[in-house]
C-alpha cells in the first residue's frame, strides 16, 4: 500500500541520480576541491552506512546516504505535501490499511488470507526451486547474461551456499509465515502510528525514526527464512582502488551463504562525502504521503 509507512521508509535506499550528482559537482568545484583535501576515508563511510543498517537507524540511514542539497530537496517536498488538506475519504482509506497492520487480530487476518495462497504454491514448489537454480545455474555459465566477469564469478562462488539455503528452507511454511507477520504487527503497532494525522503531524525525520523497528522487524522477518542480513553487514569489507580528488572507486566484499562476494563501486566526492556514482533518487515515492 502506497501509503502504510513502510512506504517512506524507502527513504533509506533514494539516491541521487548521475546527472544531478555532475550537475552538482560542476556548480561547485571550489568548495569540491577544498572539501576533497579533509574528505573522509570513503571505506570509514560506507562501513558507517553498514553500522547504521546494523543498528536499524533508519532515519540516519537515509541522510548517510543522500547528499545534503537532496536530503534538503526531500524535506521540502515532504513538507509541501504533508500541508496539504486531507479529505476525509484519504484519512478513512490510510486508517483502515494501518488496521490491516496494527488491529489486535492484523496475524490472524492476514494469514486467513495468504495460508490458502501458500496450499495452493506448495504442490509447485519443487518445480519453482529447481526452475530458479537453474537459471542461476545459466547466469553463472552463459557468456550471454547481462552479468560482468566479476560478477559471474561472485555468483559461482556463492552458489554452493544458496543451493543448500534452498534445499533447507521450507519457503511455504505456515508457522515461519505466521512467525514473520507477528514480528512485523508489532513493529507497526510500535510505531504508534494508526491514522493520517499523527504523520502528518511528524517532519521527515520524525517519520523515519517512528518507522526505525519496521526496518528491524524486516531483518528479523527475513532471518525467520535462514538470511541474517545483520551478519552479512557484519563481514563488509572495503577496499579502497583508486582515490582521486574527487572521485573514488572501492571494492566491496561481503559474505553471503558462506562465500564471499565483491563488486566494485565509483564514488564521487559530494560536498565532503563520498556517494554512489550510478544511483537514482525518485522523491515521488518518498514524499507520496497519500498515494
Amino acid at each position: 500500500m502506497k501509503t502504510k509507512l513502510l512506504s517512506l521508509s524507502l527513504l533509506a535506499v533514494a539516491l541521487v541520480g548521475p546527472s544531478t550528482l555532475l550537475a552538482a559537482a560542476e556548480s561547485a568545484p571550489v568548495t569540491v576541491r577544498a572539501a576533497s583535501l579533509n574528505a573522509p576515508d570513503p571505506a570509514m563511510e560506507i562501513k558507517h552506512l553498514a553500522e547504521l543498517f546494523r543498528a536499524g537507524d533508519l532515519a540516519g540511514l537515509a541522510q548517510g546516504l543522500t547528499p545534503r542539497r537532496q536530503w534538503d530537496q526531500a524535506r521540502a517536498a515532504y513538507e509541501l505535501q504533508r500541508n496539504k488538506p486531507t479529505s476525509d475519504a484519504e484519512r478513512a482509506r490510510f486508517a483502515e490499511k494501518m488496521q490491516q497492520f496494527t488491529a489486535p487480530d492484523a496475524v490472524d487476518q492476514l494469514m486467513a488470507k495468504l495460508e490458502p495462497e501458500l496450499a495452493k504454491a506448495r504442490p509447485q514448489a519443487a518445480g519453482m526451486l529447481l526452475m530458479g537454480m537453474g537459471a542461476l545455474s545459466v547466469a553463472v555459465n552463459s557468456s550471454e547474461t547481462k552479468l560482468t566477469d566479476a560478477q559471474r564469478e561472485a555468483l559461482r562462488g556463492a552458489l554452493p551456499g544458496i543451493q543448500r539455503w534452498v534445499n533447507t528452507t521450507d519457503f511455504f511454511s505456515v508457522a515461519s509465515l505466521r512467525r514473520s507477520l507477528t514480528v512485523l504487527t508489532d513493529a507497526a503497532r510500535r510505531t504508534g502510528i494508526t491514522d493520517v494525522d499523527q504523520l502528518k503531524a511528524l517532519p521527515l525525520e520524525g517519520v523515519l525514526e517512528r518507522a526505525g523497528p519496521m526496518l528491524t522487524a524486516a531483518k528479523e522477518a527475513v532471518r525467520t527464512y535462514g538470511i541474517d542480513l545483520d551478519a552479512v553487514a557484519d563481514s563488509l569489507r572495503v577496499d579502497v582502488l583508486e582515490r582521486g580528488q574527487d572521485t573514488a572507486r572501492v571494492r566491496t566484499t561481503i559474505t553471503v551463504f558462506g562465500a564471499p562476494v565483491w563488486a566494485e563501486h565509483d564514488l564521487v566526492l559530494i560536498d565532503g562525502h563520498w556517494y554512489g556514482k550510478h544511483v537514482q533518487v525518485d522523491l515521488d515515492d518518498v514524499t507520496d504521503l497519500q498515494g
